[in-house]
């Protein structure tokens, strides 16, 4: 080989050494054992951090959840006269009563600003005995729009709602510092919720009530028309039998007379439906577990709190312990060399 192409070494001092990583800066022994040496005021703090945080638990006040579990009702099924007749009811104009689960706008309608103003203005019983009006209770001052505007937000922050969208089961949570005031104020809710629901059903129904009485009128008109044309054309037309065509317009004016009786029929039984429908008094929601007042505060959790404690004091513990002793050993190695 030859020797010219062999890298140059370059000359080092005599006693030069490379430094080690461990003369560079502290080494996880080194760690280990600046952290040992101030194990006691690392558990001190630790300690302190636990207690101090416990005895905050402490102070705040405790706040209890109300929960109500509602699930809407099970509509019927099968199909209407008119279905069977072969006469849509989209096609006549009148809405779908069935089929469509409203259970997705559950949840804006707690939120919305007409329910909430609703409970507001309510008395609900209290822990300490008596009623108390919610708008009061929330915000305190003289009535007016700015604080009913803040009432507002805050029993919105309050609510808790919660949608199954496979089982349709709706959970809606109340949190006060009144047990009895929360689970009031969940049952309210969810009453105001049934009351919305079917006063939008009814005013539904009262439409569809109203549009099949129109059309019932107009089609009992159509049914006179047909059978006085019909009586009119047997009276000038005697002997029909006599006469292919006489015949043939006979028959279309049977058919015409047939088609009208069939559609008032089916349209007389309609309005009986509409009718019943429309004054039925049939629950929407069924309240599977209504609100009890909770026997157990929600918050503050005092064992996560103490092990959150426990957690930042040991943090701080070690920030407060560390930088002595890893900037110390560096600094006696370096006056040693």
């Amino acid at each position: 080989m030859n020797p010219t192409l062999l890298p140059a070494v370059p000359p080092q001092r005599p006693g030069f050494m490379e430094d080690s990583p461990a003369e560079n800066g502290p080494g996880l022994r080194d760690m280990a054992g600046a952290l040992w040496e101030r194990r006691l005021p690392i558990a001190a703090w630790s300690v302190g951090g636990a207690v101090l945080l416990l005895l905050v638990s402490f102070v705040l006040p405790p706040v209890y959840v109300a929960d109500i579990s509602l699930l809407e009702a099970p509509k019927q099924s099968g199909s209407s006269t008119l279905d069977q007749l072969g006469l849509s009811a989209q096609l006549m104009g009148i809405g779908a009563g069935g089929g469509a689960s409203n259970a997705l706008t559950y949840p804006d309608i707690l939120r919305s600003r007409r329910l909430i103003e609703g409970l507001l203005a309510s008395h609900f019983p209290s822990r300490r005995g008596g009623t108390v009006r919610l708008e009061e209770y929330l915000e305190h001052g003289k009535p007016s729009p700015q604080r009913l505007d803040l009432a507002v937000r805050e029993l919105r922050k309050r609510l808790d709602i919660s949608l199954d969208r496979r089982t349709n089961l709706l959970r809606l949570s109340v949190s006060d510092r009144d047990p009895v005031l929360a689970s009031a104020v969940a049952n309210a809710a969810a009453t105001a919720l049934q009351d919305l629901v079917m006063h939008a059903l009814m005013t539904q129904a009262g439409a569809n009530r109203r549009f099949i009485e129109t059309r019932l009128e107009s089609s009992r008109t159509e049914l006179a028309r047909a059978e006085a044309a019909l009586e009119s054309f047997r009276e000038v037309n005697r002997h029909v039998e006599d006469s292919p065509r006489l015949s043939l317009q006979q028959a279309r004016f049977v058919r015409d007379l047939r088609a009208r009786e069939e559609v008032t029929i089916a349209l007389l039984r309609e309005y009986e439906m509409a009718r019943v429908d429309e004054n039925r008094d049939v629950p929407v929601l069924n309240v599977l577990d209504a609100s009890q007042p909770p026997a157990f505060r929600s918050s503050p959790r005092r064992a996560p709190m103490a092990a959150a404690g426990l957690l930042l004091g040991l943090v701080l513990g070690i920030a407060f312990a560390w930088p002595r002793r890893a900037f110390k050993v560096p600094v006696e190695r370096a006056e040693a060399a």
